[in-house]
């Protein structure tokens, strides 16, 4: 990834942060990393822990931004989440997985959606 593209990343991720924390959201953890993969946000939506996907787009495309995240990109966010239980010992808690799209509208304004439940299961 090119530096401006990490920064452009950066820059999406702390917007969806503070958009997550005005919802009432607690952020846990940014930027999960493993040899599994990386997840954007881990966060609390109530008794829900949410593994949050962030999509930074400079244009609304026309499809649901959880395909623009392919099989194996799930599969790596899933063992990551996984792991991420295994290793705090985390048991018997409700989790999703949830898509936070931003991009910039036909007006030019900034507009941020988040998608519950993205991956479906």
């Amino acid at each position: 990834m090119g530096q401006e593209s990490k920064e452009i990343g950066v820059a999406g991720e702390d917007l969806a942060s503070e958009y997550l924390k005005d919802l009432g959201w607690e952020i846990v953890e940014r930027n999960f990393r493993s040899s599994r993969g990386e997840i954007d946000i881990i966060a609390k939506d109530r008794d829900t822990l949410v593994f949050v996907e962030v999509k930074n787009y400079s244009f609304r495309s026309f499809y649901l931004p959880s395909f623009s995240i392919d099989k194996n990109k799930k599969q790596c966010i899933i063992k990551t989440a996984k792991y991420y239980l295994y290793k705090n010992k985390i048991e018997n808690v409700n989790c999703r997985f949830d898509v936070v799209t931003i991009y910039v509208d036909m007006r030019g304004e900034k507009r941020i959606e988040i998608f519950k439940n993205a991956f479906g299961i």
